[in-house]
């Protein structure tokens, strides 16, 4: 029996479509991407998974124990195409930046490599110092 009422589901589809389409991208991953933080005795390897960009839009700045990463992608508009009387035309712009707080970092040896779409940012540990001990008066 079909339900003339329809379901929240279909509802939020509907919306999401709508949205996907006014956006030229999906709506529902809007400034995000997939990532991995992986603590390792000596490191964290952060990977994370930025397909169809190019290192030449990534930015990565690590600042007071946070890791941010960003990255942002144009489609250029073609000079040869000024001669076309075009009804609509469509571009497609991405920008996503996420951040990481990671403590006791070695900022001086981090390490990032970009590749098929995958970025893996190694972030050494810091080697603890001996702290002293320090006798306190109390007067």
């Amino acid at each position: 029996m079909n339900d003339m009422i329809p379901s929240r589901r279909d509802f939020f589809d509907f919306g999401r479509r709508f949205f996907d389409d006014a956006l030229g991208q999906n709506f529902g991953d809007l400034g995000n991407f997939k990532t991995d933080i992986i603590e390792k005795e000596d490191a964290f390897v952060v990977e994370a998974e930025l397909p169809g960009m190019s290192k030449d839009n990534i930015e990565l700045d690590y600042h007071d124990n946070v890791l941010s990463i960003s990255a942002n992608q144009e489609t250029e508009k073609n000079e040869s195409d000024e001669e076309r009387n075009y009804i609509r035309r469509e571009r497609s712009t991405r920008s996503f930046s996420r951040q990481f707080i990671i403590q006791d970092i070695d900022k001086d040896n981090i390490k990032a490599k970009f590749d098929n779409g995958i970025l893996k940012i190694e972030l050494p540990k810091q080697h603890p110092t001996a702290s002293e001990s320090k006798r306190i008066d109390i007067e």
